[in-house]
């Protein structure tokens, strides 16, 4: 019988973060799904639709807090910085108060783990366009991150990103690091890069965060969990 239990909330259109939480997650720790409805116009999810999830998201995430969860997770890269500034940090600590339950998201949760690797001069990759990966970038560097570049992907549909194999993920990282580069940060959890996480570490010999990994990691550490996971990358080999 699992010991802890974590509640997460995901986008309604993701596919990707049940899946890597299936794999990754500690057969000691229950996680518990709630999706939040991200409503898209013209078929494309838009910044206006992210600030939405973000003003909605204690509200949703009162669902997982009902089952008394040790810790719940807002699992939307784009979502939890989607209002700017320091949005993310105070996302949290709202959630938190509200609910009863230590809480974090995914933007929050990767700069905590950057942190832990004392990860800098980031490549940072957003599979969408520059309006979603300036944001995330722009948050990064305020909350003191080096973020040495930002390339964006420029996919207009998140269903489609979701196709992508973890092949060719980190394929595109090994075409586009340099010395320059201290760490890659791979954005967006609705993307098979925590698959590809671990293997790309050994070949670039640089730690690799990517946002269902560090939302996995927090939200564990939120709930009181400690321990190594084989495979899931430098930040799970973390004492």
């Amino acid at each position: 019988m699992s010991t802890l239990r974590v509640g997460m909330v995901v986008p309604s259109l993701n596919t990707i973060a049940e899946d890597d939480f299936r794999a990754f997650c500690p057969r000691d720790v229950a996680y518990h799904v709630h999706r939040i409805r991200l409503r898209k116009e013209a078929g494309r999810v838009t910044m206006e639709s992210l600030m939405r999830a973000h003003l909605e998201a204690v509200d949703e995430a009162a669902y997982a807090a009902d089952m008394a969860p040790d810790a719940i997770a807002f699992n939307c890269t784009g979502a939890s910085v989607a209002l700017g500034g320091d949005c993310d940090a105070r996302l949290a600590r709202r959630m938190t108060e509200a609910l009863g339950v230590p809480s974090t998201n995914t933007m929050v949760a990767i700069k905590e783990a950057l942190a832990a690797l004392d990860a800098g001069d980031v490549l940072h990759v957003c599979p969408f366009t520059n309006e979603f990966s300036r944001i995330e970038r722009d948050s990064l560097v305020a909350s003191g991150v080096g973020v040495k570049d930002t390339v964006s992907l420029d996919f207009t549909d998140a269903k489609v990103a979701a196709l992508m194999d973890p092949g060719k993920i980190a394929g595109f990282v090994r075409d586009r690091i340099d010395d320059a580069h201290g760490a890659v940060l791979l954005s967006c959890a609705n993307v098979r890069a925590f698959e590809a996480a671990g293997r790309l570490e050994r070949e670039i010999g640089r730690p690799v965060v990517t946002s269902n990994q560090a939302m996995l990691w927090a939200v564990l550490k939120a709930a009181g969990w400690t321990g190594r996971i084989p495979g899931a990358g430098r930040l799970f080999d973390l004492a």
